[in-house]
């Protein structure tokens, strides 16, 4: 730490010597420095804050029928188009700041010191004050905009600003316009186009159906095989139901051969009118059986033929209690006595049920029969005719839901136009217009002429060192001992006289005259500044 401190001290001394070229080059440099801190133009800055309101009334109401236009994001892009290149070429021609343009060269220069100059900044981060007027106005999020542009003329700089605040205004007020009417013309275009594939879709699902009348299937049948094992399911069935029917007929003519005659129904009178709700019953059902078919009909037959049976057995149960004479034989009294037996009469009537249902089911078992029949015939052609169905219906259906989805694009975009032509969702709310800025905004003299005089009193310090290094000198006993390493006997110090304290005296005085002119050009140099360049603009 001594060794340390002794080569410093050393350096110092030495340095010393050349005290007066260091003051010389300090006042030099920083005079230099201060004339061109002075003669550098002021910057004046214009500025202009501006808030973005994206929130809508109408939004909430039309959530679900219109548009949502992304107003934030919309914006976003709008302040990058602020910004770009062809903005910035229309602001420096509408400003005059490409009037002494004479070449592209020179024009692409001034745009691009434009654009360095520019400055566009959202939120909080704005600058200095922006967090105190977003809490002012009440405003908060990322939707305050600040547009700053700096220029030695102030006048410049407020005219460059207002022309970006309109630019950026207009152009997000107008893009959203211009694109809802190409968005318009493009879905009026798309609709006339599946307009189009859906009528000739529609005309070719017809011609098909005409071509294939009988061939198709309908909606709730399914496809062919579904209606081919349908249809044959229904066949299995009338076939169980007819063998099931013929076996209730034998049983039926089973029970009919072995009843037994009614002994003593000659020896008093009866009532002869036990068939007739039956018979009534019967005409009844015959009646709405001739309004659905004709007399040739099985089921017509049948049933005629059971109401003449019943009537047949009501006369012989008649003319049985009429006859006054027993019969000629036992035959005949046996045949008598067998049609006057309740429950022989029973049974001939459920046969004759049971003959009508057969009818009835034989005719369905050769309808059936016929339809199964030709559903197989078809077994080539239905299925390809099928298939040429569903693509063509789905084909169709595709092209009718896309046209349906585009017209309801279509008027959700017109409703979108219609709502923001009311009440537009992006509102610009001016909070600090751009002025003619008054107070230079750079140089920061007072901080460059402070940098300056430090930096002037480094060089000068700086010389003398390396003035020193050049020619170095043996300030100490003990430095020559350690560069020679002889013993040092003695020395001999030297003594000024009273009078030789001057020069340390004027040392001071140039060092103090530095900071006195340091002084006067803070105090001057705004001044002097503008008048210099009033002068020369």
């Amino acid at each position: 730490m001594r060794d340390t401190l002794a080569q410093i001290l050393a350096h110092a001394r030495g340095a010393w010597r050349y005290r007066w070229p260091a003051v010389l080059v300090a006042w030099v440099v920083a005079v230099a420095a201060w004339a061109g801190i002075t003669l550098m133009p002021p910057v004046y800055e214009a500025r202009a804050k501006v808030y973005v309101d994206t929130d809508s009334v109408l939004k909430p109401l039309l959530n679900g029928l219109a548009v949502n236009a992304d107003t934030e994001n919309r914006v976003n892009m709008m302040a990058r188009m602020v910004m770009g290149r062809p903005n910035l070429e229309r602001v420096a021609r509408e400003t005059d700041l490409s009037a002494h343009a004479r070449t592209q060269t020179e024009f692409a220069e001034v745009v691009n010191s434009l654009a360095r100059r520019v400055t566009l900044e959202s939120g909080n981060g704005a600058g200095p004050g922006a967090a105190a007027a977003t809490n002012v106005y009440g405003i908060t999020g990322n939707n305050v905009y600040t547009l700053r542009f700096t220029d030695p003329n102030p006048v410049t700089a407020q005219r460059v600003v207002q022309h970006l605040l309109n630019a950026f205004v207009e152009d997000t007020l107008g893009v959203k316009r211009i694109d809802s009417d190409k968005a318009q013309e493009f879905l009026g275009q798309q609709i006339r186009d599946y307009e189009s594939r859906l009528r000739a879709a529609e005309q070719r699902l017809a011609q098909f159906k005409q071509r294939n009348v009988g061939l198709i299937p309908g909606q709730l049948t399914g496809d062919y095989f579904t209606r081919l094992q349908t249809e044959q399911d229904k066949l299995d069935q009338l076939r169980a139901k007819y063998r099931l029917a013929t076996q209730a007929r034998a049983e039926i003519a089973k029970q009919l051969e072995g009843e037994e005659p009614t002994f003593g129904l000659f020896s008093g009178g009866g009532d002869d009118s036990s068939n007739d709700p039956q018979i009534a019953e019967y005409k009844t059902q015959l009646n709405q059986l001739l309004l659905q078919y004709t007399d040739k009909h099985p089921k017509v037959i049948a049933l005629k033929a059971t109401i003449a049976q019943l009537q047949a057995q009501k006369a012989a149960a008649h003319k049985g209690r009429a006859a006054f004479a027993l019969p000629k034989s036992n035959a005949e009294a046996s045949a008598i006595a067998l049609d006057i037996n309740p429950v022989y009469q029973n049974l001939r009537v459920e046969q004759s049920r049971t003959d009508v249902a057969l009818a009835e089911l034989r005719q369905q078992l050769g309808e059936q029969e016929g339809v199964v029949a030709d559903l197989k015939s078809k077994v080539n052609t239905m299925p390809q005719t099928e298939a040429e169905l569903t693509q063509l219906t789905r084909d169709y259906e595709v092209t009718k839901a896309q046209h349906t989805a585009l017209v309801q694009r279509l008027d959700s975009a017109r409703l979108s136009q219609e709502a923001e032509a009311t009440n537009n969702p992006v509102k610009f709310r001016i909070i600090e217009p751009p002025v003619v800025p008054l107070v230079p905004v750079a140089p920061n003299r007072p901080l460059l002429m402070t940098a300056a005089l430090l930096g002037a009193l480094a060089a000068g310090v700086g010389l003398a060192l390396l003035l020193n290094l050049l020619k170095p000198i043996f300030v100490s006993r003990s430095m020559l001992a350690a560069v020679t390493g002889l013993p040092v006997l003695g020395s001999v110090s030297l003594v000024r006289p009273a009078g030789n304290l001057r020069e340390p005296m004027r040392l001071g005085l140039a060092c103090a005259a530095l900071v006195v002119v340091y002084v006067i050009g803070l105090l001057i140099a705004d001044p002097v500044s503008s008048v210099l360049h009033r002068l020369v603009g």
